[in-house]
């Protein structure tokens, strides 16, 4: 990159070798590399988190309120970049999410046949099966709801977060793998966990639902 100040060849940093003027980020940048992290979803979320702020008081705007409009500019875009690059990494599932869309694999869209033509493409979806057991839990919890029982809808929240628990250490050990096959197995095992995600969320609402019932009278 060019810098913007002395036009000489900024740099890998934010801020230019040269000269020292805070450089415009590179909107394609992969957000591990923003951070300075290996793009794995083992992760040391410690030195990511080390990194983010370090690089965040150095682009702060704050630091580049009475500078030139095309530093201003770059502080606030470098902040943005920055905000949504230790979002995305920091939480387990976006970072999965990261990770796969990095390898081309998007989560209930398409992408290429494992192993096969680049241009052929198979959907990542839910096996019909599974969606019907989701279907039945989810009237399960709603029929345990009507009835006001605490006990039921507690207890199939706690078995729900359960599968999720094991689901993400499928997806942990697919993704830091890395070969194709996995990647799919990953890309699978994180369209069941959106749907237990839900599930825990909704049995999460509706337990604070019948015990705010219960202590009303």
């Amino acid at each position: 990159m060019i810098c913007w100040s002395c036009q000489k060849q900024a740099g890998a940093g934010p801020l230019c070798a040269a000269c020292g003027a805070l450089q415009p980020p590179d909107d394609a940048a992969d957000l591990f590399a923003v951070l300075g992290l290996p793009a794995r979803y083992a992760v040391d979320l410690a030195a990511g988190e080390a990194a983010y702020k370090d690089l965040s008081r150095q682009v702060h705007p704050d630091r580049y309120a009475t500078a030139d409009p095309r530093a201003r500019r770059a502080s606030l875009a470098r902040t943005v970049q920055l905000n949504q690059a230790w979002r995305t990494i920091k939480d387990p599932v976006r970072r999965a999410e990261y990770l796969l869309t990095r390898a081309g694999i998007d989560i209930g869209g398409k992408q290429p046949t494992p192993g096969g033509d680049e241009k052929r493409t198979v959907e990542v979806g839910a096996p019909p099966a599974f969606l019907m057991e989701i279907l039945e839990l989810n009237d399960e919890l709603a029929a345990a709801q009507r009835k006001g029982d605490t006990v039921k809808v507690a207890f199939m929240a706690e078995e729900m977060r359960a599968r999720a628990r094991e689901t993400m250490k499928t997806i942990a050990a697919a993704l830091d793998a890395g070969v194709p096959a996995q990647l799919h197995e990953a890309a699978r095992s994180l369209v069941a966990l959106r749907y237990y995600l839900r599930f825990i969320e909704q049995a999460s609402g509706q337990e604070a639902k019948l015990e705010g019932g219960s202590g009303a009278g």
